[in-house]
């Protein structure tokens, strides 16, 4: 992976500096927590990928954000999925909050251990549909190893952005019918699909591609007969997100350390408008939201021992503007923030020291919880 590995000859670099700114299975899962959203007076959850650890976790959002309970006595649920190696890399949560699907797999860590505190990482990957009331976990295998996920607003048809591994570099964006537990369809899109998005109406989607230097935009339709020529963003083009309709999207490029805004108002032939700056550190996650027009953008350090920050870009018409950088306790590795739709909390992963960080939006004030023994969590996704 050259860019990955430009990636790692910068930290190098930084360190000596010191430091810089179709077929489906299924099996069983623990018992799950009975309700979502807070239906029948379950609470609300926030669920963590938890990678080596090889679960998911169901935390309790309301304690998560009271600012005082910790990590333990804030879980809700233990997903086992021990059975799926190397573990769950990322999670996305369906719209009626009942269903999480779950890319299994190394993500680019396999080829680049020393990102995540060099851990032994058993090969393997696959994509699961969980049932979050029954733990119930099936698999749907993926023509290549998943990471990337989004989900079409109505909760039915899953979308997975196979990476693959470090021996088997994946090229495939994969349709997934989620209550069939099964894959409608697997499209070519070039080497190293990392991150898909949908857009709000799920009309349209955004895959980067690594090996292009950009993104491919698609409708959702016909993926494969609408399906973009690629447009280049720049080096290591990694997270994508749309903005508040189809005719904007954003991408986060990990080594020229920016923002792309791209508009999508043709999908045929999108276009770049302008590219940011995120100030500080190596941006990957992007996450938009709506109710405050604005992009997060966590950023991962160089070296070890030194802190992620928490970008926020606020946007006003095509103008991208970022914050000065909120910096976490935790470290390496975050690939999202997640936010709640009111965008009062977000949530970033730090997969190195196994914290979770919890933001209050409003008064940029943080903390973090801890309660797993190994690297992880990964990524976090709040039910709506």
């Amino acid at each position: 992976m050259i860019h990955r590995l430009g990636w790692v000859a910068f930290c190098v670099l930084g360190l000596a500096l010191g430091g810089c700114d179709s077929s489906t299975g299924s099996a069983g899962g623990s018992a799950g927590t009975g309700g979502a959203g807070g239906a029948g007076g379950a609470p609300r959850l926030v669920v963590t990928a938890d990678w080596l650890n090889q679960s998911l976790t169901l935390l309790d959002y309301a304690k998560l954000v009271d600012g005082e309970s910790d990590g333990p006595s804030s879980v809700v649920d233990t997903i086992d999925l021990s059975e799926w190696e190397p573990g769950p890399i990322e999670v996305e949560i369906t719209s009626d909050g009942n269903t999480a699907v779950v890319s299994v797999g190394p993500a680019y860590f396999d080829g680049l251990p020393g990102l995540v505190g060099d851990p032994e990482i058993p090969e393997g990957g696959t994509l699961l549909i969980v049932d979050l009331q029954s733990g119930v976990a099936d698999e749907v295998q993926t023509k290549d190893v998943p990471l990337g996920i989004a989900i079409s607003p109505d909760g039915t048809t899953g979308y997975t952005a196979n990476y693959g591994t470090d021996v088997a570099r994946g090229s495939t964006v994969s349709v997934i019918d989620i209550p069939g537990r099964r894959v409608i369809e697997e499209v070519e899109v070039g080497s190293g699909p990392e991150q898909v998005a949908l857009s709000p109406d799920g009309t349209l989607g955004i895959v980067n591609i690594v090996s292009g230097r950009g993104v491919r935009i698609f409708q959702t339709s016909d993926v494969a007969g609408t399906m973009s020529e690629v447009l280049e963003t720049g080096p290591d083009p990694s997270d994508v997100s749309f903005l508040d309709g189809n005719d904007r999207a954003a991408v986060a490029n990990t080594l020229s350390f920016n923002v792309t805004l791209i508009d999508t108002s043709d999908p045929s032939s999108p276009s770049v408008i302008s590219s940011v700056p995120v100030g500080v550190g190596i941006p990957y996650g992007l996450t938009y939201i709506p109710s405050r027009d604005e992009l997060l953008a966590p950023t991962n350090p160089t070296g070890p021992g030194m802190r992620t920050n928490l970008i926020t870009i606020v946007r006003a018409g095509d103008t991208l503007t970022p914050s000065a950088p909120l910096q976490l306790s935790g470290e390496n590795f975050p690939l999202t923030a997640a936010a709640d739709s009111a965008g009062d909390f977000a949530f970033v992963a730090h997969i190195v020291d196994q914290k979770l960080s919890i933001i209050e939006l409003e008064t940029g004030t943080s903390r973090a919880v801890t309660w797993l023994s190994g690297p992880g969590p990964s990524y976090v996704a709040v039910q709506p």
